[in-house]
């Protein structure tokens, strides 16, 4: 008897009914000894990767296949809920079970494996009939050609690093974030979201040494004056305190502008006036957050520079080359 083999299945809700075009077909791309199957079921995108040795190697396929995701969400704007959960699989002793589910019953009964939800992940071998159950919704609907989508996956899946366990953290947080932006309804929220995932990727650094010194001797004056204080007065010192300790670090908006800088693949000029546009539309940021009142060309041309800085970020940190339309 051969060995099982084993399939990982990813599914993810996505915003469109059909965000990529072609998929009828149910067409595969090939990573490797994977074969990467993608199939659109309204409103999930699904990918079905196979064959591996075990469940473990299965396991170890899917930072490859969110890469390939997040690959073609940056390409293509194609935006989904990163759900990346593993669902357990419910495997009942009667495997008829059509009925029971109100699912219309074919000529000849089929035996189902197991029942679980649709939006998350899972394992199970090779073959297994596995059953998806799902309430979905949708909205808009723009679309992609597969082959452009597909080219896109596997760029993502084959080619995309793995950093360091604090980038990573970093980085699955700024795609979290892009992919919000997506479902917000007012151009004020997506501007915000861009803006924050500009401030989740941009390191934290100190200040010049000479500021960082200064600030430590007046918080040395400060920690001698909390000692012999109580009540509210403590509170109070404590509080200005952490507020020292705070302005030892560089500010967020230089932190974005050396972020651009120093990261978006960019010739001297482009990389320059991108930085600049950054931290114009960092200080319009303000002005949203603290007023409201912000004309609306600056606002769209923000958010414009904004969405285009991440992007180009996003690629860097995943170690993809520049696409240039």
């Amino acid at each position: 008897m051969n060995p099982p083999r084993y399939t990982l299945r990813v599914s993810l809700k996505v915003l469109g009914k059909e965000p990529i075009k072609g998929l009828e077909a149910e067409p595969s791309i090939t990573v490797g000894q994977i074969t990467v199957t993608v199939k659109q079921r309204w409103p999930f995108l699904i990918l079905m990767a196979g064959d591996f040795d075990s469940e473990a190697e299965a396991e170890a396929f899917l930072p490859q296949i969110k890469r390939g995701l997040w690959n073609i969400a940056i390409e293509h704007n194609i935006a989904f809920s990163p759900y990346f959960e593993r669902r357990s699989i419910t495997r009942p002793a009667d495997r008829n079970l059509a009925q029971s589910f109100g699912l219309p019953e074919p000529a000849e009964p089929v035996p189902v494996h197991g029942l679980t939800e649709e939006e998350g992940y899972t394992i199970f071998r090779s073959g297994e009939n596995i059953r998806y159950l799902a309430i979905g919704d949708a909205h808009l609907s723009v679309s992609t050609g597969w082959d452009s989508v597909s080219t896109t996956l596997a760029e993502g899946i084959r080619n995309a690093r793995q950093g360091t366990k604090g980038q990573d953290m970093a980085l699955a947080t700024a795609i979290d974030l892009y992919l919000a932006h997506f479902y917000e309804t007012s151009i004020r929220a997506r501007f915000l979201t861009l803006m924050m995932c500009l401030e989740v990727l941009a390191p934290i650094t100190e200040r010049h040494a000479i500021a960082v010194q200064v600030l430590s001797e007046f918080e040395r004056k400060v920690k001698v004056q909390v000692e012999a204080l109580q009540g509210e007065e403590r509170d109070a010192l404590e509080s200005l305190l952490r507020e020292i300790d705070f302005k030892k670090e560089t500010s967020i908006r230089r932190r974005v502008r050396s972020l651009v800088l120093a990261e978006a693949p960019l010739a001297n000029d482009a990389g320059m006036g991108l930085a600049k546009k950054v931290v114009e539309a960092y200080d319009l940021r303000g002005s949203v957050v603290h007023t409201g009142a912000v004309n609306s060309r600056a606002l769209y041309q923000a958010n414009e520079s904004a969405l285009k800085a991440v992007k180009i970020l996003l690629r860097a940190r995943l170690g993809l080359a520049e696409q240039h339309d």
